[in-house]
């Protein structure tokens, strides 16, 4: 598929076919990492490893499963044997 170059700002931009970006799952905004190589541009997502973190800590919180399951007094013995 052909596309073209654009300038946006000071840069240039590619833009994605919707197709193209629905396939590969490239939602606005997503981060994306770009590398060139013998020719090639090279457009990977990047995998968040932490997404959905917060909400689900968030989530614990509220039914009460945040609680602690060492005591905080086992880092201040240590302390006192220092």
């Amino acid at each position: 598929m052909e596309a073209k170059i654009v300038k946006v700002g000071t840069s240039v931009g590619l833009i994605i076919p919707r197709f193209i970006a629905i396939e590969g799952g490239f939602n606005t905004g997503a981060s994306i990492n770009i590398e060139y190589s013998q020719e090639k541009i090279i457009i990977t997502k990047i995998n968040d490893v932490r997404k959905g973190w917060a909400e689900a800590f968030a989530k614990y919180a509220l039914e009460g499963e945040d609680e602690m399951l060492i005591p905080d007094y086992i880092d201040s013995e240590a302390e006192e044997l220092i």
